[in-house]
């Protein structure tokens, strides 16, 4: 019996995590990434090596500061990764979207 309630609670508390989400998905990152790039430069702008590996869930919002690691390319010129750092990733309708840098 003791067994079976374990299992139920694994169960149940599996099912609340994942109704709970989990943040953006490293393509949503990514997705986000490009299309602020775009909107801070221009439609030609281009990203290389999207890294993004740790994202904690920001207080009191329903966002997520995640780090970012690219080299863009934009407005004819090669930034590098002088971009790199923490963003606030907040979703909008479906969509995830870049809505603040932290660091």
């Amino acid at each position: 019996m003791l067994k079976l309630r374990l299992a139920v609670v694994g169960v149940l508390s599996a099912c609340l995590a994942a109704c709970s989400g989990s943040g953006p998905s490293q393509d949503e990152r990514d997705a986000a990434f490009l299309q602020y790039v775009q909107d801070n430069s221009n439609d030609k702008a281009k990203i290389h090596e999207f890294r993004s590996g740790n994202c904690v869930k920001a207080e009191g919002t329903p966002s997520y500061n995640c780090d970012v690691s690219a080299q863009v390319e934009a407005m004819g010129r090669d930034f590098g990764n002088q971009m790199d750092g923490v963003y606030t990733f907040t979703e909008v309708g479906d969509t995830w979207k870049i809505t603040g840098r932290v660091q």
